[in-house]
């Protein structure tokens, strides 16, 4: 198919301006032609999408969806989302570059999928995901925990200064090979070992290459205004571009902080500082188990972490220890455990209460079971808070997911809702049935917005020469139906997505097209 009319449908052209009715011509992998009157008519195919809003497919900002195409080239929960594209390597951790302690973790990662890892470089990973096929574009930062493991392994203590210009020297590699920047993950191991002057060290030569900082910052509770402040003054140092990733206020008696810590923001954007925001639209967040365990017993890794746990005085030392969850055992809901998937919806108070055993011990033997790996969700936000945040017009929409399926290994467990919901809850609920924005701001805010940020040239607009990356959805039907306890659902109202001008989901289907590229930064994103 050389060539495809939508027609009769609403444009929402993800900018922010009006709705307005056109026809959309699509050659070539490109958005050749609008038109409010009756033209352009000829294609080979064309498509009567009358009653449909025709936007920008959405970018997926904060995803974790790293080595998902390698499992399932269709990634199916974002697809039928909507979803374009999908930008990985947040929170500290990435696929590449990996050398040494790096390398063997993601190895093990890759294992659980029998995937087989064949890159070691930035671009040679790229070039992986490109061979493999996805149906969706893919771009990723590179992790400032993942450098740390390459270079340092997972010892917590600050860099040396050969270790920082190693780091330095994979980080600029890696950007010359087309990586969109670097994250942090603050609260993670190895990524929570590092000082704000390593990292801003590190931002610097990001900055220098025109990529974005991205950061899991290093509190979203009780200090959640001083890590938002560190993230600021990473940007102030390095001069580099700054996205504060999934933004929210963590455990009740934070709810409210975020009106304190957006203050903060706005005031460093009057200073001149580039720093922004995204979220995802839910109320609860989802990490792994391990984060109950304070960050010095990680050192080492994950499988240091397991056998420090068996250490009775070890368990004695990081009872009282505070970390950001509160060891809420109640609202923590397991989402997947290997060895244990009738754990799957179930909260670690009530599988320690049928186990007879105190939630903590419960936890560290959960933990050494599975080398570390367990998949969480956390219920610890509030809605209002929910509300406010995304009401800011430089908080993008981002699903801090992995892709998903209903059917094969990713329908593992009850993960969160939000790797099927994210997109069409947001147009759905909060912008159709409540009203907290608008349409055309929803639009914006999972298009123009994250792609400005991405600098990704001619994605998240609908207009002419723009590549045609686009979803048809029916704006009375669209909505979320994914759940905590029944999370593999795909939503309602997605019609039609096209990949850089192929049909990648119709009538509610994946089509076998692969036309997903890696959008490198200096090429795709500048």
């Amino acid at each position: 198919m050389d060539s495809l009319l939508l027609r009769g449908g609403t444009v929402v052209d993800g900018t922010g301006a009006a709705p307005r009715r056109a026809d959309v011509l699509v050659r070539e992998g490109r958005i050749a032609a609008l038109g409010s009157d009756g033209s352009p008519a000829a294609a080979d195919r064309v498509l009567d999408v009358s009653g449909m809003v025709v936007a920008p497919g959405a970018i997926d900002i904060h995803s974790h969806s790293d080595e998902r195409m390698f499992v399932s080239s269709a990634m199916e929960s974002a697809l039928h989302q909507g979803v374009t594209t999908v930008v990985c390597g947040n929170c500290g951790g990435a696929s590449a570059p990996v050398l040494g302690l790096a390398a063997s973790e993601l190895d093990r990662d890759l294992a659980r999928y029998g995937v087989e890892r064949t890159w070691t470089s930035f671009g040679e990973y790229a070039a992986a995901v490109e061979r493999n096929g996805t149906s969706i574009n893919v771009c990723s930062f590179v992790g400032h925990g993942t450098l740390r493991m390459c270079v340092m392994g997972a010892e917590a203590r600050e860099a040396t200064a050969g270790e920082l210009a190693a780091m330095r020297a994979l980080l600029a590699s890696s950007l010359a090979e087309g990586a969109i920047g670097m994250s942090t993950g603050l609260i993670y191991p190895p990524s929570a070992y590092g000082s704000t002057d390593e990292i801003a060290a590190l931002a610097s030569a990001v900055r220098e290459r025109g990529g974005l900082y991205a950061s899991h910052i290093r509190n979203e509770g009780d200090e959640l205004l001083e890590a938002v402040a560190e993230g600021i003054e990473i940007g102030r140092r390095s001069g580099v571009r700054v996205q504060l990733s999934h933004h929210k206020a963590s455990v009740k008696r934070n709810w409210g902080k975020v009106h304190g810590s957006t203050a903060l923001i706005e005031r460093a954007q009057a200073d001149g500082i580039d720093v922004t925001a995204d979220q995802y639209p839910y109320t609860a967040s989802s990490t792994g188990l391990s984060v109950t365990i304070p960050n010095w017993a990680h050192a080492g890794g994950p499988l240091a972490m397991c056998e420090r746990l068996r250490d009775a005085a070890v368990r004695v030392r990081i009872r009282d220890e505070y970390v950001e969850t509160g060891r809420n055992w109640d609202a923590i809901v397991i989402a997947r455990a290997a060895k244990h998937p009738e754990w799957s919806g179930k909260s670690v108070a009530a599988l320690a209460g049928e186990a007879h055993r105190d939630a903590l011990e419960w936890t560290c033997d959960a933990l050494i079971e599975h080398d570390g790996a367990i998949d969480i969700v956390h219920h610890s936000m509030s809605e209002d808070d929910v509300r406010f945040v995304m009401a800011k017009p430089y908080v993008a929409i981002g699903s801090d997911s992995s892709a998903n399926a209903p059917h094969g290994p990713l329908s593992f467990g009850k993960p969160h809702p939000r790797s099927y919901g994210t997109f069409p809850r947001v147009l759905g609920r909060y912008a159709r049935d409540e009203q907290v924005v608008t349409l055309e701001e929803a639009v914006r805010k999972m298009t123009s917005l994250p792609a400005s940020r991405l600098r990704l040239h001619d994605r998240g607009v609908v207009r002419e020469g723009a590549a045609a990356d686009l979803m048809v959805f029916d704006p009375a039907r669209v909505a979320d139906r994914a759940t905590y306890q029944d999370p593999h659902r795909y939503p309602d109202g997605i019609a039609l997505v096209l990949v850089n001008g192929e049909i990648a989901l119709e009538a509610g289907e994946a089509t076998p097209v692969r036309a997903g590229r890696f959008l490198r930064r200096g090429t795709d994103a500048g």
